[in-house]
């Protein structure tokens, strides 16, 4: 058994885990502060949360903020004796609200070793490595949909979110995309009370509410070379194919209007392109074809109908910091606010399109310095886009991330310093994380946010090129480890005659 399969007792024992926190929830009677981190998982699981307090008729505050230590700031201003924490470590949690409060934690990457440490505390803690469970089979949205449905005989109506949340954490199966672990039984829950509609198609967000030629144009996972970030070339492309681009009213036609001949026929030209680029990940073939999550309770045509395009617009709103734009809609606001959510992510994600054409046709923009590579991104890039275009390029195999990469853009008087760190770093144990927690604490760097694989630098620009120097000597040193290692594992020719 893989360790996303997950046996039905495992199922239950979670469930009954989730249904013993909402039974202590439903026993408050003064309000709750709900503490989220702002990305779409977490903001899922707040929406859940959020909706279900509404009907049982308990007031509830938010909190959104990717910066633990603002939370801390805003938590000591409110005076809640009832805090509910979603995706927060119990270590970020300031020690005088773990005493003081009724604190709830869910988080689905929380271990038994941090759970120990506050066993003395008033705490009530959902998460998974107390039934043997790895992080990999549930989100934190999932989580919470199995505590909705200890709260409200009608809970099967937050599938939906419970979806986005494993699509954001990507716990799907690499090669038919097909969701895994405890998310089947919530899109089981979905398909059956008929909250979801599954049927196998293209997968490329905007395929409901894009003009075809779009859609392709502003597609960054798969990443299409030549299509992505080029709109003449996405039409020339559409109308080579014989695919007519408007209906008989004159109104573009999305993908999920085609025709199945027509959808077979862009299938195997997109798969074509793909295989011609020998760069391109398989991955991003799999990725193309597989099951489209359709959310029944939404209008046709519009980015929430289908799963993963609600994603992509709440990972947009998310980077551009647009946090209550994101949980408005996430709670069902598809006015005046979602109409200006979508206008700032089209214009987001066609300039984010367009510099990852850039680079990929410009490739001396990317310097290799040896152990890592480094872009300027001062005259290309803004800040809300930066993640985004870094992870597609790398997703897209324009970048390899064979050792770490680094993006920078200058401010005023600060460098905004991005960071991916490689897999094989990674593997090794060997995280520049670390270093930058140690240059945190010497104050060479300001600001820290993300987590080992990917996070955010800010340094005062005096302390940069020191920065890429310590950097540098963390690497060199790590690598003279390393070929040690191999060496001393050798074994030496004479003595192997001997």
């Amino acid at each position: 058994m893989s360790s996303t399969e997950i046996t039905f007792e495992k199922y239950k024992s979670i469930k009954e885990n989730a249904e013993e926190v909402a039974n202590y929830l439903t026993e408050l009677e003064d309000n709750i502060l709900v503490i989220t981190q702002g990305n779409p998982d977490d903001l899922c699981a707040a929406g859940i949360l959020m909706k279900c307090f509404h009907e049982i008729k308990l007031g509830c505050h938010t909190i959104i903020s990717d910066n633990i230590a603002t939370l801390t700031k805003k938590m000591k201003k409110l005076n809640y004796s009832n805090m509910l924490f979603i995706g927060i470590h119990i270590d970020d949690i300031p020690s005088e609200i773990l005493k003081e409060k009724n604190v709830y934690v869910i988080n689905h990457k929380l271990s038994l070793k941090e759970k120990r440490k506050k066993i003395d505390e008033n705490i009530k803690i959902l998460s998974l490595e107390e039934i043997d469970l790895p992080e990999e089979v549930i989100s934190n949205a999932g989580l919470t949909y199995f505590i909705a449905s200890g709260l409200l005989d009608n809970y099967q109506k937050f599938s939906d979110l419970g979806i986005i949340g494993a699509l954001f954490k990507k716990q799907t199966n690499p090669k038919n995309q097909e969701l895994n672990g405890l998310n089947i039984y919530i899109r089981d829950d979905g398909k059956e009370k008929e909250y979801l509609t599954i049927k196998k198609g293209t997968r490329i967000p905007g395929r409901e509410s894009q003009p075809i030629h779009l859609a392709l144009m502003y597609s960054l996972n798969p990443y299409f070379p030549g299509l992505t970030g080029n709109e003449g070339a996405c039409t020339k492309f559409v109308s080579r194919l014989d695919i007519k681009m408007r209906d008989q009213n004159d109104n573009w036609r999305t993908i999920s209007s085609l025709t199945s001949k027509e959808t077979k026929t862009l299938n195997d030209a997109l798969i074509a392109l793909l295989m011609k680029n020998d760069s391109q990940p398989i991955t991003d073939i799999y990725k193309l074809i597989g099951p489209i999550y359709i959310l029944n309770k939404e209008h046709e045509n519009n980015q929430t109908r289908n799963a993963e395009e609600y994603l992509w617009l709440l990972e947009g709103a998310c980077q551009m910091k647009l946090y209550g734009l994101a949980l408005a809609v996430i709670l069902g606001d598809r006015s005046n606010r979602y109409d200006s959510l979508q206008r700032e992510l089209s214009n987001y994600h066609g300039k984010a399109t367009q510099i990852i054409e850039e680079i990929a046709n410009n490739p001396e923009k990317i310097e290799d310095e040896g152990l890592y590579r480094i872009i300027n991104g001062s005259a290309v890039f803004k800040k809300e886009s930066a993640f985004l275009v870094i992870n597609a390029l790398i997703e897209s195999s324009t970048i390899p991330i064979d050792k770490p990469l680094f993006m920078y853009i200058e401010e005023k008087n600060a460098i905004i310093l991005y960071v991916r760190e490689s897999p094989t770093q990674i593997q090794r144990g060997h995280l520049l994380l670390h270093l930058f927690l140690e240059l945190e604490k010497e104050k060479t760097v300001l600001e820290l946010r993300g987590d080992f694989e990917s996070f955010i630098v800010k340094i005062e620009k005096e302390n940069f090129k020191q920065a890429l120097k310590k950097i540098n000597e963390s690497l060199e040193y790590q690598q003279k480890g390393v070929k040690k290692n191999t060496e001393e594992t050798v074994p030496d020719s004479s003595d192997e005659k001997k």
